[in-house]
């Protein structure tokens, strides 16, 4: 079970990285010209660095987990500041919290991701996320854009005015399942024992199988004067749901009643949304680095297995 939230822990975290006038009715044919025209256009990035703030939240009945960071990207570098909480509440009415804060900075393929697990502040060094994060915030190529392009289903342009531009999204969950299967071809996961890659392989089998089984949307606000995103949000219930219901449905995995329980509730009752939100230039100070952070101990992998108390 510890695995399994690590694992989807770190699919949350690298997971990473994407006001109304008045309501205007258009046609469908009109709907993706405007989708295509807002991701086409090059975003105008302040000198500074524009900075978002990116939640993700999970809620199940036991439970949830909430990831929130402000980030910035200047040129070929990155910053990252927030923290992971998680509230379960067990089976004998007790209600376990934790919250790890962290810090990540990247300097292009370069990347240190600072968390304090209790008392002591920890650091790891992840080349293979910065280059994913790299690809996310670099521009895109003309056949980059119609890759992103080909993952729509369908658009609805909700509301326009002459500064903003709203739009709802659904992509195509047999083209985003390919897609997640492409990367994991071409990136694989970071080195680890046998057990770990089986367990990689295993959630990875119920993700394509979660994700082509659900239905993924997202409502996407985007500044027609500076072409970069005010607001996004993106529903992951289903994906989540899905997978949870892959996971439980598979014969070859053997779960104890605790585990069967909690997928059961992720399966059928949780709710996972992430939203994006653009903020002022000024919220540049809330990204530095605390204090503490800059004497934290070097480790070799960042979700190794504690020892059992006994």
């Amino acid at each position: 079970m510890k695995k399994l939230l690590k694992l989807g822990g770190r699919v949350l975290l690298g997971t990473a990285i994407c006001g109304f006038s008045y309501l205007t009715p258009v046609s469908a044919m009109d709907d993706m010209a405007a989708f295509r025209e807002a991701v086409s256009m090059p975003a105008k990035v302040g000198t500074n660095g524009d900075v978002i703030r990116e939640s993700i939240n999970l809620y199940v009945p036991v439970g949830y987990a909430k990831l929130e960071f402000l980030a910035q990207t200047k040129k070929d570098t990155a910053r990252l500041s927030g923290a992971l909480e998680v509230l379960m509440n067990d089976e004998l009415g007790e209600t376990l919290t934790e919250k790890i804060p962290f810090y990540v900075e990247q300097n292009k393929k370069d990347m240190t991701i600072y968390y304090k697990t209790g008392k002591q502040w920890e650091k790891f060094n992840a080349p293979s996320i910065a280059a994913v994060l790299a690809d996310a915030v670099a521009t895109p190529s003309s056949q980059e854009l119609e890759k992103q392009i080909a993952l729509v289903k369908d658009v609805k342009v909700l509301r326009e005015s002459n500064t903003q531009r709203t739009m709802f999204v659904r992509l195509d969950s047999n083209k985003v399942a390919d897609t997640i299967k492409e990367y994991s071809k071409a990136n694989p996961a970071d080195k680890g024992t046998a057990d770990d890659k089986e367990e990689q392989g295993n959630f990875l089998r119920w993700l394509d199988e979660g994700t082509r089984n659900a239905d993924i949307w997202y409502t996407w606000t985007v500044d027609k004067t500076k072409w970069h995103t005010v607001t996004q949000s993106l529903d992951l219930t289903g994906v989540v749901r899905e997978t949870a219901r892959a996971a439980l449905n598979d014969k070859s995995a053997k779960w104890d009643e605790h585990m069967e329980e909690l997928l059961a509730y992720v399966a059928y009752y949780s709710d996972m949304k992430e939203y994006t939100m653009y903020l002022e230039p000024k919220a540049e100070k809330k990204l530095e680095m605390p204090q503490e952070a800059k004497k934290a101990v070097l480790v070799q992998d960042m979700i190794k297995d504690q020892p059992v108390k006994k």
